[in-house]
């Protein structure tokens, strides 16, 4: 991996994130792209080998999904379309990443990296439901370590939208989402008490709702000292 592409990987540190936007469900084949950056603004594209995606179809069968072609500063990531209903899709990244006594960061573990002042393994998720004529009862699950349930497929301007933030299949007791409107720039905070998030929707657009967690307890002696979970679900607002 050139220096240049792990110096942009290397910023998940510091609140770089993997999201799902630019959905489409016209054809046979169900879309969307993968972009890697910071508050829905492109930082590079991630390379094939370190992310993996996957959908949860209608019928709750796993699909496996190989990344597509590069476009749109992403990689389009696409499913069969089989059947009418809700689309979960899923794009996560694994890594390890160690800060030397001088403050460079090394991907790696930390008993091959050496000098290591900090390191921990970062688990970034990317999130995205895509409903094909979907008017049945909306029931998401969490399928991911740290997950976000919206509170129905569409949130509306004007609406105070409460997600659930789920840890472990358990309700996460207490944390902050992070809610960024691409369109118009707002970001806002909210708490997460009892995994629940209540968000005002103020703007029409794409917007990203993230969770961070970090769990301390998550270690493996000589490769890293915690585990960073990073969580972000995309929905359009209309």
């Amino acid at each position: 991996m050139d220096k240049r592409l792990l110096e942009k990987l290397s910023k998940v540190y510091y609140g770089h994130e993997l999201w799902l936007d630019t959905s489409s469900n016209r054809g046979i084949n169900i879309s969307c792209h993968l972009r890697y950056g910071h508050n829905m603004s492109v930082d590079g594209i991630a390379p094939k080998d370190y992310v993996n995606p996957f959908v949860y179809t209608p019928n709750k069968s796993l699909r496996e999904m190989a990344i597509g072609v590069e476009e749109k500063n992403g990689w389009k990531i696409s499913c069969p379309r089989t059947v009418d209903g809700d689309y979960t899709f899923y794009t996560d990244s694994s890594s390890v990443w160690c800060r030397d006594s001088k403050g460079d960061w090394k991907m790696g573990a930390k008993a091959k990296v050496g000098d290591v002042a900090y390191s921990g393994a970062y688990k970034l998720v990317a999130k995205r439901i895509i409903s094909v004529k979907a008017d049945g009862r909306f029931a998401p699950k969490a399928h991911t370590t740290l997950d976000i349930l919206p509170p129905a497929r569409e949130v509306k301007l004007g609406d105070t939208a409460l997600f659930t933030v789920k840890y472990e299949k358990k309700n996460l007791l207490a944390g902050q989402m992070k809610a960024y409107c691409k369109d118009s720039g707002k970001e806002s905070m909210v708490d997460v008490m009892k995994g629940k998030a209540a968000v005002t929707i103020d703007s029409k657009g794409t917007w990203m709702f993230l969770v961070r967690h970090r769990d301390e307890t998550k270690k493996v002696s000589d490769e890293f000292d915690e585990t960073v979970y990073v969580t972000t679900l995309t929905m359009e607002i209309r």
